[in-house]
């Protein structure tokens, strides 16, 4: 089971278990319809309607899975909207950190020149007086 799902991905895995559970409940309900062929009658409220079970319980079926696809359109709508608002985002934050990272090249090259241009002033730089004479000034009166 764990090869399998390694392989095809969890997203992929779960697509396929999904069909084939909706193909065994599809195949229930076409053997049932076969086998319960006897006219019913549907009453709904001025309306009287005789006809197979099978075809009653077809189209109860579709009317389910038509309700079931119209109240979840909105999350789905909802979840498409966020999305794109989501990959808009992601595509300026991507525009922002290449924009950051030439300024941060740009500073560390700065800084490389900089660090090379103040070495040579370091190493040419007179030695300070250590020692008494370093107190005095040269023109002293004492």
């Amino acid at each position: 089971m764990r090869i399998l799902i390694s392989i095809l991905g969890w997203r992929r895995f779960f697509m396929q278990i999904f069909l084939v559970i909706s193909l065994i409940i599809a195949l229930i309900a076409v053997v049932f319809a076969v086998q319960n062929t006897a006219l019913v009658t549907v009453t709904f409220l001025v309306w009287n309607l005789e006809n197979s079970l099978a075809v009653v319980l077809l189209v109860a079926v579709f009317a389910g899975v038509l309700i079931s696809i119209f109240a979840s359109l909105p999350g789905w709508i909802r979840n498409r909207v966020g999305k794109s608002g989501q990959k808009k985002k992601v595509k300026e934050l991507e525009t922002e950190l290449a924009r950051l990272n030439e300024k941060y090249q740009a500073a560390q090259q700065e800084l490389e020149l900089y660090h090379a241009s103040e070495v040579p002033q370091l190493e040419s730089e007179p030695a300070a007086l250590s020692g008494p004479e370093s107190l005095n000034p040269p023109n002293s009166l004492i």
